[in-house]
């Protein structure tokens, strides 16, 4: 597999927003047309009044009259007009913030087409818990064209043109286009359902109705970090980044804008509340969602799901904190909603009856997708994990600005995140190395160390691998396509109860640890390469081939196990050996009797194994799950006798040499591949983690002495 990964020299973060010279437009309103001092909340309820239409309004909420901006020359740098005509200072000692207000439809203008869109700022400062909305968001969307269709007026086929531009108090600032489209159908829906008088409001304004808990208004304000962070202020983006984690969890809603409408949407959605309306979540609405893929009339109210699933929105980093921490989220589809804990719940019902469906669309959103990981964690009321399981969790979600891998999740974080500060004037290689080297010290758990690093990174860019990082600090650049974990399961104690000493000097890039060396690799045979070409049956021949190579491996793997030596048992324990983590259920498993004719032909005539019945073998009941567990306890109350004493099978990443050293790390449910440093003799490289069958359970204290080991 090939991945091409592109860092640019000066990306955005975490959504950076050029501004634009001021565009003025004789066709606007003189509304527009006035200077414009430090917008806060004060006397204009009778503005918001006449605005609303007649519409009665929460007293206690305002909204700051437009403006426009001052007469300013179109040579005028685009930092100047940022820092000087839209921006002012925030107040880092109360937790200041901008709030985004986007006002009512405007008359249109030859300039920027009949519906320009207009948005005011204001202060709020977080200490005083002010009512707001947020918005999340992708940075851009690649099928985007330069319209869509108007969803209020599909009859006549009305196109609406993306312009690209918005007017942030009275002045033309350019906006991404996946944004404005985002903000044209937010406002959109607030007019919407603004021009029905007799519609509950809540106490914050906010429209009431069946459909979903809120809807945004613009009389509630929203917070979008393209628009309400200072890009252009480096300072000003580190104290604000800080913050975002606190700024979704104080937002009333959070709203997650995927894309425009696709066909059958509003089915599935009406479906979904139906469901969640009658039964909740018990058995009854599991047994509904299974009728949704069962029954042929309602095959059309859940094809929108795949769709959905597959938008950029999900694979984007920035989401997961946004989509996780509000108090409550709501997700649009076009100008349709649908609340998020009932997204969440469907998807995994479907997810976990994909079984049942045949369409080959829905088969590519599985449990290692990017929206899988962000929805279970939302369903399991993800809070306070430390950094480390975060990173690994949300690994394949992408970020424009290869620093956000560690600044995009200090929210989720909690306290194993204090210490680590935003800093864009850092480039990513410190970045990475402080945050690490932070989390290491402050959990002293190396488990971190074993995600893929450079050496194991599938991406063709050869600058990962001229990063100046030491080994042991892994370029998080490289997460998005890197191989899968060899161990997944970190109930394993390869060095038993042994509590782990780290330490690392400021001075130099050497950690120090203890732990056991085992001995180095003799013998690399490929049993997988992840070629999906590969017939079952030539995956079942290459596990046979490489028993074949090492009898004497084979026959020390297995010399725990004291029931009679049989080739069943036998082949199962390479099995294991070779794949540890094989933990998809089947309904169909192979019988024991087929299995063992199986083993025999694959091991006396590698050339007739069959590729249907090696398929049923290869995605039986996971050996993991029943033989390793049996091995693994066998293992452990061995005597010293029946440890392994000769060579014994393993698994390791391909790019391991004979030569490299097998090591234990105190605290470590892992294994390591290590490589003698050949500029520093002594220490060590670390290469990836790796499964040694028959020393997964701290047999190795035993027979081995401590080492102090230091890594480079």
């Amino acid at each position: 597999m090939t991945r091409v990964c592109s860092t640019p020299t000066t990306p955005p973060c975490p959504s950076s927003q050029p501004s634009q010279p001021s565009l003025q437009d004789p066709n606007l309103t003189p509304a527009l047309n006035s200077p414009s001092p430090v917008m806060t909340d004060s006397n204009i309820t009778s503005r918001l009044r006449k605005l609303r239409f007649g519409r009665r309004v929460s007293p206690t909420r305002s909204v700051p009259t437009p403006s426009k901006a001052s007469s300013v020359s179109s040579q005028k740098s685009k930092t100047q007009l940022a820092k000087i005509d839209i921006y002012h200072p925030l107040s880092p000692s109360t937790r200041e913030i901008r709030l985004l207000h986007i006002l009512p439809e405007q008359p249109g203008s030859l300039l920027l087409g009949p519906d320009p869109i207009s948005c005011v700022l204001s202060h709020v400062s977080l200490d005083e818990i002010p009512t707001y909305h947020a918005l999340s968001y992708t940075w851009d969307d690649e099928s985007l064209g330069q319209s869509f269709e108007d969803p209020d007026d599909v009859k006549r086929k009305r196109k609406v043109l993306i312009s690209g531009f918005i007017f942030l108090d009275g002045q033309a600032v350019e906006v991404t286009p996946n944004l404005w489209v985002a903000l044209w159908h937010l406002r959109r829906g607030a007019n919407w359902f603004k021009d029905h008088p007799d519609s509950e409001v809540g106490e914050f304004g906010e429209i009431l109705d069946r459909e979903s808990p809120t809807h945004f208004t613009y009389e509630t304000p929203l917070w979008i970090d393209a628009l309400c962070i200072n890009q252009l202020d480096v300072s000003e983006r580190n104290q604000q980044v800080q913050m975002m984690g606190s700024i979704y969890q104080g937002s009333q809603t959070v709203h997650s804008w995927t894309g425009l409408d696709i066909p059958d949407t509003g089915l599935f959605i009406d479906v979904v509340q139906n469901i969640h309306q009658k039964f909740g979540t018990s058995d009854n609405a599991k047994l509904e969602v299974r009728k949704m893929l069962l029954d042929d009339d309602l095959q059309a109210s859940w094809r929108p799901l795949p769709s959905i699933c597959k938008r950029p929105y999900w694979n984007r980093l920035w989401i997961v904190q946004e989509y996780l921490l509000g108090q409550q989220c709501v997700v649009h589809i076009g100008l349709r909603v649908i609340n998020a804990t009932q997204l969440t719940w469907v998807t995994r019902e479907l997810l976990r009856s994909q079984g049942d469906i045949e369409s080959s669309e829905w088969t590519t959103i599985d449990r290692e997708t990017p929206i899988s990981h962000t929805l279970q964690s939302r369903h399991s009321a993800f809070s306070n994990p430390n950094l480390s399981e975060v990173l690994s969790i949300f690994r394949k979600h992408k970020c424009s600005d290869p620093r956000d891998k560690i600044y995009g999740l200090l929210g989720l974080s909690g306290r194993s995140a204090e210490g680590i500060h935003v800093d864009y004037t850092l480039d990513a290689d410190t970045v990475y190395f402080d945050a690490i080297r932070h989390m290491i010290l402050n959990d002293q758990d190396l488990r971190l160390v074993f995600n893929p690093s450079r050496y194991s990174c599938l991406c063709s860019d050869s600058q990962h691998m001229q990063s100046l990082l030491p080994s042991w600090v892994p370029d998080l650049r490289c997460l998005n396509e890197a191989p899968r974990a060899l161990i997944v399961d970190h109930s394993w104690r390869p060095t038993g109860s042994k509590i782990p000493r780290i330490s690392a000097s400021s001075s130099d890039n050497i950690l120090r640890c203890q732990g056991l060396l085992l001995g180095t690799i003799n013998k690399i045979h490929t049993v997988n390469d992840n070629n999906s070409s590969k017939s079952k049956g030539d995956q079942f021949r290459n596990l046979a081939a490489f028993a074949s190579t090492a009898p004497s491996a084979h026959d020390s793997t297995v010399s725990a196990d004291t029931s009679p030596e049989t080739q069943l048992q036998r082949f199962k324990a390479l099995y294991d050996t070779l794949t540890p983590n094989k933990t998809i259920h089947y309904s169909d498993p192979i019988d024991e009797t087929t299995f063992s004719d199986l083993c025999i032909i694959a091991t006396t005539q590698n050339n007739h194994v069959d590729d249907v019945v090696a398929s049923r073998v290869l995605n039986m009941a996971p050996f993991a799950a029943i033989f390793s567990l049996r091995l693994g306890r066998l293992s452990s109350s061995a005597t010293d006798e029946k440890i392994p004493s000769g060579p014994v099978f393993g698994l390791c990443y391909p790019f391991c040499q004979e030569g490299d050293t097998i090591a234990a790390f105190y605290g470590c449910s892992e294994m390591a591949v290590l490589r003698p440093d050949a500029d520093d003799p002594g220490r060590f490289k670390v290469m990836c983690e790796a499964y040694v069958h028959g020393f997964m359970n701290g047999e190795g204290v035993r027979v081995f002495e401590e080492r102090d080991l230091e890594l480079t």
